[in-house]
Protein backbone atom coordinates (compact mmCIF):
# COMPACT_ATOMS: atom_id res chain seq x y z
CA UNK A 1 0.00 0.00 0.00
CA UNK A 2 2.81 2.36 0.88
CA UNK A 3 4.46 1.78 -2.56
CA UNK A 4 1.24 2.70 -4.38
CA UNK A 5 0.90 5.87 -2.32
CA UNK A 6 4.54 6.73 -2.98
CA UNK A 7 4.04 6.34 -6.77
CA UNK A 8 0.96 8.57 -6.76
CA UNK A 9 2.69 11.15 -4.60
CA UNK A 10 5.59 11.16 -7.09
CA UNK A 11 3.13 11.75 -9.98
CA UNK A 12 1.46 14.60 -8.07
CA UNK A 13 4.86 16.21 -7.34
CA UNK A 14 6.00 15.93 -10.96
CA UNK A 15 2.72 17.25 -12.36
CA UNK A 16 2.59 19.98 -9.73
CA UNK A 17 6.06 21.15 -10.68
CA UNK A 18 5.17 21.03 -14.35
CA UNK A 19 1.98 23.07 -13.84
CA UNK A 20 3.85 25.49 -11.58
CA UNK A 21 6.49 26.11 -14.26
CA UNK A 22 4.10 26.26 -17.21
CA UNK A 23 0.84 27.29 -15.58
CA UNK A 24 0.90 30.75 -17.14
CA UNK A 25 1.19 29.20 -20.60
CA UNK A 26 -1.81 26.93 -19.93
CA UNK A 27 -3.80 29.85 -18.57
CA UNK A 28 -2.95 31.98 -21.61
CA UNK A 29 -3.82 29.19 -24.08
CA UNK A 30 -7.10 28.56 -22.25
CA UNK A 31 -8.01 32.26 -22.28
CA UNK A 32 -7.25 32.52 -26.00
CA UNK A 33 -9.36 29.41 -26.65
CA UNK A 34 -12.32 30.84 -24.73
CA UNK A 35 -11.99 34.21 -26.50
CA UNK A 36 -11.80 32.49 -29.91
CA UNK A 37 -14.86 30.34 -29.19
CA UNK A 38 -16.95 33.35 -28.17
CA UNK A 39 -16.07 35.29 -31.33
CA UNK A 40 -15.37 32.76 -34.08
CA UNK A 41 -16.29 29.34 -35.42
CA UNK A 42 -14.94 27.18 -38.18
CA UNK A 43 -17.35 26.19 -40.94
CA UNK A 44 -16.96 23.14 -43.14
CA UNK A 45 -18.74 22.81 -46.46
CA UNK A 46 -19.24 19.08 -47.02
CA UNK A 47 -21.00 19.44 -50.37
CA UNK A 48 -19.76 20.61 -53.75
CA UNK A 49 -22.01 23.67 -53.65
CA UNK A 50 -19.15 26.15 -53.12
CA UNK A 51 -15.57 26.20 -54.41
CA UNK A 52 -14.18 26.37 -50.84
CA UNK A 53 -14.39 23.75 -48.09
CA UNK A 54 -13.28 25.57 -44.91
CA UNK A 55 -14.51 28.90 -43.58
CA UNK A 56 -13.81 31.14 -40.62
CA UNK A 57 -17.13 32.45 -39.32
CA UNK A 58 -17.01 35.76 -37.46
CA UNK A 59 -19.93 35.56 -35.07
CA UNK A 60 -22.40 38.45 -35.02
CA UNK A 61 -20.77 40.09 -38.05
CA UNK A 62 -23.40 40.76 -40.68
CA UNK A 63 -22.75 40.41 -44.42
CA UNK A 64 -22.96 43.87 -45.99
CA UNK A 65 -23.03 43.22 -49.71
CA UNK A 66 -23.96 40.77 -52.44
CA UNK A 67 -21.15 38.24 -52.84
CA UNK A 68 -20.25 38.03 -49.14
CA UNK A 69 -20.36 34.60 -47.52
CA UNK A 70 -22.98 34.15 -44.83
CA UNK A 71 -23.31 31.43 -42.18
CA UNK A 72 -26.83 30.72 -40.96
CA UNK A 73 -28.77 28.12 -39.04
CA UNK A 74 -31.14 25.81 -40.85
CA UNK A 75 -34.47 26.01 -39.04
CA UNK A 76 -36.64 23.63 -40.93
CA UNK A 77 -37.32 19.99 -40.17
CA UNK A 78 -36.94 18.86 -43.77
CA UNK A 79 -33.71 17.43 -45.24
CA UNK A 80 -31.37 18.48 -42.38
CA UNK A 81 -31.37 18.67 -38.60
CA UNK A 82 -32.69 21.95 -37.23
CA UNK A 83 -29.82 24.30 -36.37
CA UNK A 84 -27.41 22.75 -38.91
CA UNK A 85 -25.12 25.54 -40.07
CA UNK A 86 -25.05 26.43 -43.76
CA UNK A 87 -22.55 28.65 -45.56
CA UNK A 88 -23.76 30.30 -48.77
CA UNK A 89 -23.12 33.49 -50.72
CA UNK A 90 -25.37 36.50 -50.39
CA UNK A 91 -27.24 36.69 -53.70
CA UNK A 92 -29.64 39.47 -52.79
CA UNK A 93 -30.33 41.92 -49.98
CA UNK A 94 -33.25 43.94 -48.71
CA UNK A 95 -34.85 46.08 -51.41
CA UNK A 96 -33.74 43.91 -54.32
CA UNK A 97 -36.33 42.09 -56.43
CA UNK A 98 -36.66 38.33 -56.85
CA UNK A 99 -38.36 37.21 -60.06
CA UNK A 100 -39.15 33.71 -61.25
CA UNK A 101 -39.58 32.68 -64.90
CA UNK A 102 -40.33 29.02 -65.56
CA UNK A 103 -38.45 27.97 -62.37
CA UNK A 104 -35.41 30.11 -63.24
CA UNK A 105 -34.80 32.57 -60.41
CA UNK A 106 -33.33 36.07 -60.77
CA UNK A 107 -32.38 38.78 -58.28
CA UNK A 108 -32.42 42.23 -59.88
CA UNK A 109 -31.98 40.51 -63.25
CA UNK A 110 -28.97 38.38 -62.16
CA UNK A 111 -29.52 34.67 -62.80
CA UNK A 112 -29.50 32.69 -59.54
CA UNK A 113 -30.10 29.35 -61.24
CA UNK A 114 -32.81 26.95 -62.20
CA UNK A 115 -34.94 25.54 -59.38
CA UNK A 116 -35.27 21.78 -59.67
CA UNK A 117 -38.75 20.22 -59.55
CA UNK A 118 -37.75 17.62 -56.98
CA UNK A 119 -34.81 16.56 -54.82
CA UNK A 120 -32.52 13.63 -55.64
CA UNK A 121 -34.84 11.52 -53.47
CA UNK A 122 -38.03 12.57 -55.24
CA UNK A 123 -39.25 15.13 -52.69
CA UNK A 124 -41.08 18.03 -54.41
CA UNK A 125 -39.19 21.33 -54.26
CA UNK A 126 -41.53 24.31 -54.61
CA UNK A 127 -39.79 27.36 -56.06
CA UNK A 128 -39.57 30.61 -54.07
CA UNK A 129 -42.16 33.31 -54.80
CA UNK A 130 -41.03 36.48 -56.47
CA UNK A 131 -41.13 39.89 -54.82
CA UNK A 132 -39.01 42.49 -53.08
CA UNK A 133 -36.67 41.15 -50.40
CA UNK A 134 -37.92 42.64 -47.11
CA UNK A 135 -35.67 44.39 -44.57
CA UNK A 136 -33.81 41.97 -42.31
CA UNK A 137 -33.73 39.17 -44.89
CA UNK A 138 -31.25 37.99 -47.51
CA UNK A 139 -31.29 35.72 -50.51
CA UNK A 140 -28.65 32.96 -49.99
CA UNK A 141 -27.25 31.20 -53.02
CA UNK A 142 -24.52 29.04 -54.51
CA UNK A 143 -23.75 28.38 -58.16
CA UNK A 144 -24.26 24.60 -57.84
CA UNK A 145 -27.34 23.11 -59.52
CA UNK A 146 -28.07 20.82 -56.55
CA UNK A 147 -27.68 23.47 -53.85
CA UNK A 148 -30.58 23.78 -51.42
CA UNK A 149 -30.61 27.57 -51.32
CA UNK A 150 -33.10 30.43 -51.49
CA UNK A 151 -34.37 29.28 -54.90
CA UNK A 152 -36.68 27.01 -52.93
CA UNK A 153 -39.49 27.69 -50.47
CA UNK A 154 -37.91 25.03 -48.25
CA UNK A 155 -34.98 27.34 -47.56
CA UNK A 156 -36.60 30.65 -48.43
CA UNK A 157 -35.09 33.99 -47.62
CA UNK A 158 -32.77 33.92 -44.62
CA UNK A 159 -33.99 36.10 -41.75
CA UNK A 160 -31.46 38.04 -39.69
CA UNK A 161 -32.25 35.99 -36.56
CA UNK A 162 -30.90 32.87 -38.34
CA UNK A 163 -27.62 34.51 -39.41
CA UNK A 164 -24.81 33.52 -37.07
CA UNK A 165 -22.10 35.53 -38.82
CA UNK A 166 -20.14 36.48 -41.86
CA UNK A 167 -17.97 33.69 -43.27
CA UNK A 168 -14.53 34.03 -44.85
CA UNK A 169 -13.13 31.33 -47.13
CA UNK A 170 -9.93 29.76 -45.84
CA UNK A 171 -9.42 27.13 -48.55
Amino acid sequence: MRAVFHRWWFVVEVLGGHVHRRGLVYLLVGAIGIWFHTNYRFGVNISESLPHRFFLVVLDETPTKVGDYVAFEWQRHQFYRPSSVFVKRVGGMAGQTVTVRERRVFVDGRDMGLAKVESKHGTPLPVIHGGVIPPGQIYATTPHADSLDSRYETTGLVVASRVIGKAYAIF
